[in-house]
């Protein structure tokens, strides 16, 4: 199982979670795309930074690690800001860059912001015309590319992308989210954590592929794993304390947030999971939360890498 950490905050943090990742032979540091963290005014007042601007000096302050977007919702940026941008870190990481585009789902973040938020059918009909733009910027732009809501001139555009640069998606659904990735992806992050149902999404991921004539084998199965951890329980606590102290809250009403969404385990028992994944057929996890507190990955990455 090849592990990843996803990180946000200020840059100061993320380098240094990023190099911890890289000592510890770690395949990708992932970065989440939000403008607001959390999901309330107090919430709120916590720094956001632009994600992808972070993965642009990422690239430039490590060697070895993947530099990984997971992921940038389709309503903040036309497809064709996002070409130039991947195009333009993924030269600059030389090859390490992994971009992530899904639908959004912060229904604050884009009321405060003003972005344009249509309703989840429609940001799925957004997601899959620009997975379409961008699938043929990378692969061949001189063919050119006609959607619902963007279109690329038929020409040869500099510099060229990588022809193995990544596109990831993704999401828990049972149907579009998979259908979309067999289409367009390299990576399938697949949000789901319980065996009851994942083969069925994996077989429409499969299909969807065969369809259009690409390789299902050749996409990477991840997800995302939100977790706390420790040696034992007043590690896990100590976590928790430094947590609740970068949030404003108390760690009475942090445990209460992470009831039954944050497991909060011993590593002995994260590993477990990790080997429950395994079985489901992901060969990658990206641990979530935990990089918020540089010291607690230090460990968890001793522990389960």
């Amino acid at each position: 199982m090849e592990l990843g950490v996803q990180v946000v905050g200020e840059y100061e943090h993320v380098s240094k979670v990023a190099s911890m990742c890289e000592r510890a032979g770690i395949a990708a540091v992932a970065l989440a795309d939000h403008y607001l963290y959390g999901q309330s005014d107090a919430d709120y007042a916590r720094p956001a930074y632009d994600s992808l601007v972070q993965a642009a000096a990422l690239a430039r302050d490590t060697s070895k690690v993947e530099i990984v977007m997971l992921v940038s919702p389709i309503t903040f940026r036309h497809p064709a800001v996002y070409a130039k941008t991947l195009t333009t870190i993924d030269e600059i990481s030389d090859g390490r860059f992994v971009f992530g585009l899904g639908t959004g789902w912060h229904d604050d973040e884009h009321a405060v912001f003003g972005f344009d938020y249509p309703d989840l059918g429609a940001r799925f009909d957004r997601l899959e015309d620009a997975l379409g733009y961008l699938r043929v910027y990378i692969d061949d732009p001189s063919v050119g590319y006609e959607g619902r809501f963007w279109s690329l001139r038929d020409l040869e555009i500099g510099p060229k992308t990588r022809p193995d640069l990544r596109l990831l998606v993704g999401g828990g659904g049972p149907l579009r989210t998979p259908t979309l990735v067999g289409r367009f992806g390299d990576e399938y992050n697949l949000y789901h954590h319980t065996p009851d149902g994942v083969a069925e999404r994996m077989d429409v991921m499969r299909r969807a592929a065969d369809e259009a004539g690409r390789d299902p084998d050749e996409i990477l199965i991840s997800t995302c794993y939100p977790m706390i951890g420790g040696a034992d329980q007043a590690e896990i606590d100590e976590v928790l304390g430094e947590l609740a102290t970068k949030m404003s809250t108390t760690v009475d009403a942090l445990r209460e947030r992470f009831e039954g969404r944050v497991p909060m385990l011993v590593w002995d028992d994260h590993a477990e999971r990790l080997d429950e994944f395994r079985r489901l057929g992901m060969t990658r996890t990206y641990f979530q939360m935990i990089g918020q507190v540089d010291w607690a990955v230090e460990k968890a990455l001793a522990a389960l890498a």
